[in-house]
């Protein structure tokens, strides 16, 4: 065979994703059950020999099939279970067995295509072993050589030919097993996108959960709490109550680890789970099933919507990895690209500036240098916004003083930070948007509100939240066309489950709030050190 159409097979993937040299292996499988054939048909012998060719073809198919969808750790096996298979049936044929050993060369053959040297060492062992084994089991010693010693050269013709196979074929399994990660991702990700096109609704975690807090209300009549296990095996609240007891997250943390439902006094948990995998909880205080009965339909219930909701929370980190990454991309384009030509325009103003000698010139050139001096600084902003994320620790606090402190220092305007956390346990989710919120409305204040002065006040208790953005600036502001701000943070409000609301501020100014549904934060007051003098 060429190289260039042994290249081809080997590197265009089967229909279903399968081994790569499927089609290579299950053409030299289907030449040798036509090289039977035709022996069989010549010899004259075929009603003695049909029921052992439709074995082989059973044989064959089958292992056609299992190689399809096979890892290449598995492959060698199916190889070695073929040729024992092969030399049985051939060995324990009835009537004339010339016509029928050629196809012992075919295990081999077939094992140097797909697995390589040992692979053909072992599968043309198996084969050797298995028909001399069957052979001397059925027939007389004599016998038994003579039809061993016919069978000799075909055996042989099949390790050569596999050895000659595993060597011509050892760089592309190489290439194919580089490949092969790729393909797999190539079809999950193709999967995916058919998913997420599809069904872009279902696949919200806020409405998952949502539904599984109805479902179970609706149930039982008491308001459940769906936690579920991230990082570092702590839990992570995505119903919106206080914060758990150390019990309740007890009782969790061992209805995740085993998977089944736990009762600890009058606390009860239920497992959210796919299959045998466990990724979260439904915790119950106060409350203990009346029966098992009642206990096994919520179970039920849960492992209904349990994959829904574990969907949706795959697809949120895989968006989160996929805006992270194009947010650092966009942040990249800003620094080194633009900004870097607007500074190179500075520089050409200032030349101009010192090469005229006419007032007006210069005092133009002096306007745009400060234009461009202060375009400059609102892009180095922007990467400021496009790079800033919660550490890994999802500690939110921290991100919004370090996101103030590079802000400082970056512009005129006054900041002024209040948190004030207790307990809290919001999840990565709810901790990003709540940053790019606080971002968009801090970002709002330093180009629209001509303010001096924002207060920045975050509080957290449990699962609950209030952010409240305020400034002593012109007032609210209102949508304009091509700029959605606005718009942003009131998506990035629904898809936590939280409200925003934009009102006046009493002594002049706005006021942009961010809240949990339930959330019991104080909204805090001013301070008499807060009435900074306005500009």
């Amino acid at each position: 065979m060429p190289r260039s159409l042994l290249r081809w097979t080997l590197a265009t993937p089967s229909p279903a994703g399968g081994a790569p040299t499927w089609r290579l292996t299950t053409a030299v499988r289907v030449f040798g059950l036509a090289l039977l054939m035709g022996q069989v048909l010549d010899d004259g012998s075929l009603s003695a020999g049909v029921i052992v060719l439709m074995a082989l073809a059973v044989v064959g198919t089958t292992c056609c099939a299992c190689e399809l969808h096979a890892s290449r750790s598995t492959v060698p096996w199916i190889a070695v279970t073929e040729g024992l298979m092969v030399g049985v049936l051939v060995s324990t044929a009835t009537g004339p067995v010339e016509p029928l050993l050629p196809y012992l060369a075919v295990p081999a053959v077939v094992a140097g295509i797909s697995g390589g040297f040992a692979p053909t060492m072992n599968s043309w062992l198996t084969t050797v072993l298995a028909f001399t084994a069957a052979d001397a089991a059925g027939l007389t010693p004599g016998a038994t050589a003579d039809r061993v010693g016919a069978a000799l050269p075909w055996l042989f013709i099949g390790l050569g030919s596999g050895l000659l196979c595993a060597q011509r074929t050892r760089s592309l399994r190489r290439l194919e097993a580089r490949q092969a990660p790729y393909f797999a991702a190539h079809r999950l990700v193709g999967q995916l996108h058919d998913l997420v096109r599809d069904l872009p609704g279902e696949l919200d975690v806020t409405r998952q959960v949502g539904a599984i807090r109805e479902a179970v209300h609706r149930a039982l009549q008491v308001e459940p709490t769906v936690v579920v296990q991230g990082k570092g095996r702590r839990f992570e609240t995505l119903s919106t109550r206080e914060r758990l007891s150390a019990s309740e997250e007890e009782v969790a943390r061992l209805c995740t680890f085993y998977g089944q439902r736990v009762q600890r006094d009058d606390i009860t948990a239920f497992p959210l789970r796919v299959g045998q995998h466990a990724f979260g909880a439904i915790v119950l205080g106060h409350w203990t099933p009346p029966s098992k009965q009642l206990a096994d339909a919520v179970q039920q219930l849960l492992d209904e919507h349990a994959v829904a909701l574990e969907t949706a929370l795959l697809v949120e980190d895989i968006r989160a990895i996929a805006t992270n990454e194009e947010r650092n991309r966009l942040a990249r384009d800003i620094h080194d690209g633009v900004a870097q030509r607007i500074a190179a325009l500075g520089y050409l103003v200032d030349d101009v500036s010192e090469l005229t000698e006419r007032p007006e010139t210069t005092a133009a050139a002096e306007a745009l240098r400060d234009e461009i001096t202060e375009l400059v600084r609102e892009l180095r902003l922007s990467v400021l916004d496009l790079r800033h994320e919660v550490d890994g620790s999802d500690d939110l606090s921290g991100a919004l003083s370090e996101y103030v402190r590079q802000l400082s220092a970056h512009s005129d305007l006054r900041v002024h930070l209040m948190l004030d956390e207790q307990s809290a346990q919001l999840s990565r989710r709810v901790t990003t948007e709540v940053l790019r919120v606080a971002q968009e409305a801090i970002g709002n204040v330093h180009k629209h509100a001509h303010a001096v002065n924002v207060w920045v006040r975050f509080s957290a208790s449990g699962s609950n939240f209030r952010l409240a953005v305020e400034d002593d600036g012109v007032g609210a502001p209102t949508p304009r066309p091509g700029h959605y701000g606005l718009h942003t943070m009131r998506e990035r409000a629904a898809r936590i489950g939280a409200t925003l609301d934009i009102t006046p501020r009493h002594d002049g100014g706005t006021v942009v709030s961010l809240q949990s549904p339930q959330s019991t934060c104080p909204e805090g007051t001013h301070d008499a050190h807060q009435r900074l003098a306005r500009r």
